[in-house]
């Protein structure tokens, strides 16, 4: 199992998103402040706050999915 902390997965949406920490909090539905102690790697958030985050990686993660090309493998493309 791959655990990741709710800063990890803040900075991964931020970076996917490219979001400022007030559009993201917005997002989340958590305040500002709280996004910005999240992103400097404080340990403690609400469980509120943690889950909001996981359903919205888990939500920027599907997208980025979807949108990515597909690439064939050498065999598919022979025949």
């Amino acid at each position: 199992m791959n655990l990741r902390t709710p800063n990890e997965l803040l900075v991964e949406i931020k970076e996917a998103t490219k979001e400022g920490e007030i559009a993201l909090a917005k997002r989340l539905g958590i305040s500002q402040p709280t996004v910005n102690r999240i992103l400097r790697g404080q340990p403690s958030c609400s469980s509120k706050a943690l889950l909001a985050i996981q359903r919205v990686h888990a939500e920027v993660t599907q997208a980025a999915a979807n949108a990515a090309p597909v690439v064939q493998s050498a065999s598919a493309e022979a025949a």
